[in-house]
């Protein structure tokens, strides 16, 4: 176990994701440039069936990470994908994080909230850069995030939901006051999600999962939710669920 340490963008999709790169999203959303992506250091594990312009499956790691803890899983992955593992911007303990938080005395959780922000529209930036540097397809950019790297993918969906062909939540949690839904609703619901959570969980209890579930039932097009007997982490199950949505959303007929 590892402990926290094809809906295709259709043509309406990539249009306003164009205009977001020259800086005219037009809601309120920060404007993204690709060629103000930063360059974070990153582990790149290559398909094991070879073709052009492959799919692309960004993982994003827990509080605390770093890049090397999710790129265990890339054996688990459809062969068909070049796996992209990040690091976390921020120094936090021995790893490294999305963006800082402070554990209060009460027991509760309070995130940096700026950069957190800050965070998503680098994240956004970066997506925007990747297909073009690391030869991948843009209409099938996937991104999973562990934990923190979770609240980073809900963000994305919720704000940049023009650069996921899909996204993946393992352990995750809504932060509805530092990542509410800004983009328009339409393009939300464009974006399949795949949830999944420990119902032992105990540094995200499994009501996150739920509050995950809830908040999306409904406004996704495509939302598969998993629960597994597991504690704060993702072992063989989940990665079997995984993968078979994976290879379900790659096989999918085109339109």
């Amino acid at each position: 176990m590892i402990r926290e340490r094809r809906a295709l963008l259709k043509p309406s999709a990539a249009a306003l994701l164009l205009a977001c790169l020259v800086g005219a999203c037009g809601d309120g959303r920060p404007p993204i440039a690709a060629d103000a992506a930063p360059a974070w250091s990153e582990q790149v594990i290559e398909p094991r069936d070879a073709s052009d312009a492959p799919p692309l499956l960004v993982l994003l790691h827990g509080l605390g990470g770093k890049e090397g803890d999710l790129a265990k899983l890339a054996p688990y992955i459809d062969g068909r994908f070049r796996v992209v593992s990040l690091r976390g911007p921020r120094s936090y303990g021995p790893g490294h994080a999305w963006f800082q938080i402070d554990v209060l005395r009460t027991g509760g959780m309070r995130p940096h909230a700026d950069e957190a922000k800050e965070t998503l529209v680098d994240l956004a930036r970066w997506l925007a850069a990747a297909p073009a540097r690391l030869g991948t397809d843009p209409a099938r950019s996937y991104v999973l995030g562990f934990s923190q790297g979770g609240m980073m993918v809900l963000g994305l969906v919720r704000t940049y939901p023009e650069q996921l062909a899909g996204g993946i939540v393992l352990s995750g949690s809504l932060l509805d006051d530092v990542f509410p839904a800004a983009a328009p609703a339409k393009s939300i619901a464009t974006v399949p999600l795949f949830v999944g959570h420990g119902t032992n969980d105990d540094v995200l209890p499994i009501d996150r999962g739920h509050a995950i579930r809830d908040a999306f039932t409904g406004v996704a097009a495509s939302l598969d939710y998993h629960e597994h007997p597991i504690a704060h982490g993702v072992n063989e199950d989940v990665m079997r669920d995984v993968s078979a949505w994976l290879t379900a959303r790659l096989d999918a007929p085109t339109r």
